[in-house]
């Protein structure tokens, strides 16, 4: 098996855990859906693609951001899994990982920090996206 099927399984194997938990987060989220916000746009001169843009997908906006997170998160959690497959290009938690062993730099410091700080966003930005789509609704 040459190097770069290696790298496109091990890519597959991670997506293939990850995906059904992205899906159950967003398919939660559409049966809440009503599915007469579509048909009203419709009849009111939108077509397919408005549609999709302005009424489907701000509707699924907080979903698409929770799965983001969720599988961002389940991505440094399955480190173990992670660590096995690992070829000569390692991933960011296995390099993380790596130089804490070694020897903590700032430079771990300093992609923590941002992760931490990335994540929060995240969390704020959904929690503020679902809370409009509620008023709204």
């Amino acid at each position: 098996m040459c190097y770069n099927s290696y790298i496109n399984y091990r890519n597959l194997r991670q997506s293939t855990f990850i995906t059904p938990f992205v899906a159950l987060v967003i398919i939660s989220r559409l049966k809440k859906f009503d599915r007469s916000l579509e048909e009203a746009a419709y009849n009111l001169g939108a077509n397919r693609f408005e549609v999709v843009w302005y009424i489907t997908l701000n509707y699924l906006r907080p979903a698409l951001i929770g799965g983001a997170a969720v599988s961002f998160i389940l991505s440094f959690d399955n480190f173990n899994t992670t660590l096995f497959l690992i070829g000569s290009e390692p991933t960011m938690p296995i390099t993380l990982f790596t130089q804490v062993r070694d020897g903590s730099t700032p430079v771990v410091n300093a992609v923590s920090f941002l992760m931490i700080i990335s994540v929060t966003f995240l969390a704020l930005l959904n929690f503020y996206f679902s809370r409009r789509v509620k008023e709204k609704t």
